[in-house]
């Protein structure tokens, strides 16, 4: 049996800075949006949250996101937190500035099978980042996906308005 293996996408250089920009409405706090995230449950739309100190502000707010991509750091430092809302945690490796095509597949997978009474935790080892990309372009078009931009605060992605913007930036990714 041959060994399968694994493909990678890099981010170029060129593409750093861009990305670095929120991909969808920047707000100093989470708390500013959470009647709106409400809605979007109560309306049994789809919410993906990137990042630990997105994911821990969210169910603070007893806003329990269907989809949560953590790697145990905030801003590169490890932390301890307890995801205690779903037993059900998938675990996959993602270096630094890139997708792995495991880690797509399981954004894929879960995008696929997680509802308010099925979340998924998505552990990652390295960084999940990136994740956002893969989010925007499988999810549902309704679908709210929150990540942190460090400093200022937290971005709100709505999936149908941010899809042509990560769709661009996913080519220019490098295969290796």
């Amino acid at each position: 049996m041959t060994e399968r293996r694994l493909i990678v996408l890099t981010l170029p250089k060129y593409l750093r800075s861009e990305l670095k920009k929120p991909l969808g409405q920047l707000y100093k706090s989470i708390d500013i949006i959470e009647e709106k995230l409400h809605q979007q449950l109560s309306e049994d739309k789809l919410i993906i949250s990137i990042g630990d100190a997105t994911t821990k502000n969210l169910i603070k707010l007893n806003i329990q996101p269907q989809i949560c991509i953590v790697d145990n750091k905030i801003e590169r430092e490890p932390v301890e937190h307890k995801l205690t809302h779903t037993d059900n945690l998938v675990h996959v490796n993602n270096p630094a500035g890139c997708i792995t095509d495991e880690l797509v597949k399981i954004c894929i997978d879960s995008i696929n099978t997680a509802t308010s009474n099925n979340p998924v935790i998505i552990e990652v080892k390295g960084e999940e980042d990136l994740a956002v990309l893969p989010c925007i372009l499988n999810a549902p078009k309704d679908t709210f996906i929150l990540y942190g931009q460090p400093k200022e605060g937290v971005v709100l992605v709505c999936v149908n308005e941010a899809f042509n913007k990560a769709k661009h930036f996913y080519k220019q990714l490098n295969k290796e």
